[in-house]
Order: structure tokens, then C-alpha cells, then sequence
């Protein structure tokens, strides 16, 4: 894993992300969504200026390996929201959500944010689970006509941080 590191959002590089995303949804979800599901999740890549909006506001750490993102995840700073998390698929596994995870979590200490909360897809589940965060209810959600589930997660900070 020496070969990834983490650092912020740089200008310009939202539509990047965007491809990054839709990667991870049409390929690296598979094992937990059907084809509808994942194309309902994402029709075509994020791009443009809501989806760099978004990505602006947010705390936005990238994962990023011989000058190409391998993966990212954002916090709304505000509320504590993990709001996206997302690797490439041929990245799934190694570890690159693992580091961005304890980034964003002591980013979220220095923000003062006591607990984070995250609706975690089927496939982020388990992995939020193996690094403290507590389960939620199951939740059924609709995209353009196709019933996804998640889950609602939360994960206190302030005990993580005394451990």
C-alpha cells in the first residue's frame, strides 16, 4: 500500500471522480446489486458543476496512486454525513478504503464532530462494521424506478478516540 496516498480534493478534478464513481457502482457493486440496480444507482458518470459543487462543500479526500485517483470519500462537515465512499474495483481490497476511512475520521475529530452516519450500501456494509461503525436499520431507497437498499450507520467518535 505504499504506492497510495491520501490528500484533498485539487481543482478540476471532480469529472474524474465522477468516472471513478460509476466504475464502482456498474463494476465493483455487482456483487451486491443486480444490473438494474447498479445502472439505476448510476445512469451515466457525475460531472459538471452540481457534482463539483458537491465534492467542493464536502471534506473530499482522494486516494490517489501514480498520479491517478484510485478512490475517494467526502464528509459533509456540518453534519457528519458521510456522504460518498467510493474505490475503484481493481482497487477493492487492498486497503485504500481502510486508510481513506481513518483520514476522514481524524478529519472529523479536528472538525469537533462527535459521531459520524453514513447510509452504507450493501457492499460498504461489512467493511464499516469491521471498523467500529454501528448497524442501522435496513432501508429501502427508489432511483428512477428500481428499489435499492442501504443501510443507516452511525459511528461514535469521541469513545474511537479513547481507545
Amino acid at each position: 500500500m505504499s504506492d497510495v496516498w491520501i490528500r484533498g480534493l485539487r481543482p478540476g478534478e471532480a469529472d474524474a471522480l465522477g468516472l471513478l464513481f460509476h466504475r464502482a457502482v456498474r463494476e465493483g457493486a455487482a456483487s451486491a446489486y443486480d444490473a438494474a440496480q447498479r445502472a439505476a444507482w448510476s445512469p451515466e458518470p457525475p460531472c459538471g458543476p452540481d457534482w463539483a459543487g458537491r465534492l467542493e462543500r464536502a471534506v473530499t479526500l482522494v486516494a490517489e496512486s501514480e498520479g491517478v485517483p484510485v478512490g475517494f470519500m467526502s464528509l459533509e462537515p456540518d453534519t457528519g454525513l458521510l456522504d460518498l465512499a467510493f474505490v475503484l474495483p481493481e482497487w477493492q481490497g487492498r486497503g485504500v478504503a481502510s486508510r481513506l476511512l481513518a483520514v476522514l475520521e481524524n478529519r472529523a475529530r479536528a472538525l469537533g464532530l462527535r459521531g459520524l452516519s453514513v447510509e452504507a450500501s450493501a457492499l460498504a456494509r461489512p467493511f464499516l462494521l469491521r471498523h467500529g461503525w454501528r448497524d442501522g436499520p435496513r432501508q429501502e431507497v427508489e432511483r428512477g424506478g428500481v428499489c435499492l437498499h442501504n443501510f443507516a450507520m452511525t459511528r461514535e467518535l469521541l469513545r474511537a478516540a479513547m481507545m
